[in-house]
């Protein structure tokens, strides 16, 4: 039997490096930010590049384009950056679809590189969803109402595939008087929690299956083996939201998603719009074109339905006093793809930002910066205004972390300390060939 003629098992594909030496890279990416320190061999430069270059390739798609990834793998150096950037822009496995849909072109190496990357994110996914189904479907038979939202929700509804689209969890949100039986039928489900932190505006809490270990395989793709949780909310707890505004962030579930028979409450389109536009904005340097690529499809499906509505978005903002924390990222998804938010509703939510926030935005294109290498203050005081919200937000950069482990808040403050030193002693650096 030829080499060729193996199936390929990602769940069995060994991990980058040794364990001790992919948590020593992690490790050194918290304290320092530095491309090289996660990815031997690799900068920021090298990363950018292949960054713009997938972003060039998947505006083309969008408008219909023949479209071709653009970029030589010509070397194992230039190869794996293709590959990180893929990772680091959320869209790899998407562009492996679109590649096997004879959507997109690009050269045999790119092709398998992302083949690869496709294969993985479809066991993971596959993985996923038989851990989580059988403990959504119990709280629905408890009568808890379980939604989804985000990524687990979008990977089902509007991507080619649920393994198209990459998920590091799955966000899961019941009424906050059915938290306590939703924990206790996690927690009989095999799930235990690591994290819970509770406000006045709400509870989140994370918890991990008993499928596996918390040890990453790789930092180079969405392996099918890297860890996943369930992140149990009361609401849409978004911490930089959170933060600063007092309203309640309740989402409205006015549609049902159906995942092999387990019926699952999801937000309609408009909602949904609102929701990850707000959402993304506030992670900018997460997976930045996936998110982009993510509202684009939604907005079109709704469009092609006759059900989109922009005056139902704005409506939604509005309610939950979000509507500066979606300019952003609807700003970027006009530009990766024209034609998709109205100037008008943009206008608007533009007219609600404050100068800093326009600032911040305008330094951002759907791809670039790909990764946070340099420290800004500004990004970390985006959604603040006046001198007590600017205070409190300071508070929370150095306050102790709320439900954290000792020893995972130990370490954090370890990383911070030591990036504020590596930033200090920071010197401007050459750059280097691609190639």
């Amino acid at each position: 039997m030829t080499d060729h003629a193996l199936p390929f098992t990602p769940l069995d594909d060994p991990p980058d490096a040794p364990a001790d030496e992919m948590r020593r890279r992690a490790q050194a990416w918290h304290s320092t930010h530095r491309a090289g320190a996660l990815w031997p061999g690799l900068d920021a430069g090298v990363l950018q590049r292949a960054a713009d270059a997938i972003g060039v390739a998947v505006a083309d798609v969008l408008r219909g384009e023949d479209a071709t990834l653009r970029w030589e793998t010509t070397s194992e150096r230039s190869t794996r950056a293709l590959g990180v950037a893929a990772l680091l822009t959320g869209v790899g496995p998407l562009l492996g679809v679109w590649l096997e849909r004879g959507m997109l072109t690009a050269d045999d190496s790119a092709t398998h590189l992302l083949a690869r990357q496709l294969a993985h994110n479809r066991a993971r996914a596959a993985r996923v969803r038989t851990g989580v189904l059988p403990v959504l479907a119990r709280m629905e038979e408890a009568g808890l109402a379980p939604g989804v939202i985000k990524g687990f929700h979008t990977a089902h509804e509007y991507f080619p595939e649920a393994g198209a689209r990459p998920t590091a969890d799955v966000d899961v949100v019941v009424a906050p008087e059915h938290v306590p039986r939703a924990m206790q039928l996690l927690r009989e489900a095999g799930f235990t929690s690591e994290y819970a932190v509770r406000s006045e505006q709400g509870a989140k809490s994370e918890w991990t299956p008993s499928d596996g270990d918390d040890a990453v395989r790789s930092h180079e793709l969405w392996h099918a083996r890297n860890p996943w949780k369930l992140d149990l909310h009361d609401g849409l707890n978004f911490a930089a939201v959170m933060q600063v505004v007092r309203t309640r962030q309740t989402p409205v579930f006015a549609a049902l998603l159906r995942i092999d028979d387990v019926p699952l409450r999801v937000c309609e389109p408009n909602e949904l719009i609102a929701l990850l536009a707000t959402h993304g904005s506030t992670e900018l340097y997460t997976q930045r074109l996936l998110r982009l690529v993510e509202l684009v499809l939604v907005v079109r499906r709704a469009d092609a339905l006759g059900r989109l509505d922009w005056g139902a978005v704005d409506a939604s903002l509005a309610a939950r006093g979000t509507r500066r924390f979606a300019y952003p990222l609807l700003s970027l998804a006009e530009q990766l793809a024209p034609h998709t938010v109205p100037a008008p509703v943009l206008a608007r939510l533009r007219a609600d930002t404050t100068r800093r926030i326009r600032a911040v935005t305008s330094r951002f294109t759907p791809t670039a910066p790909v990764v946070d290498e340099r420290f800004s203050l500004d990004e970390r005081l985006m959604w603040t205004s006046g001198v007590r919200a600017t205070v409190r937000r300071f508070w929370r950069m150095i306050a102790p972390l709320e439900g954290v482990p000792l020893r995972a808040r130990w370490l954090a403050y370890r990383h911070r300390a030591a990036r504020l030193l590596s930033m200090l002693v920071a010197r401007p650096r050459s750059g280097d060939d691609t190639r």
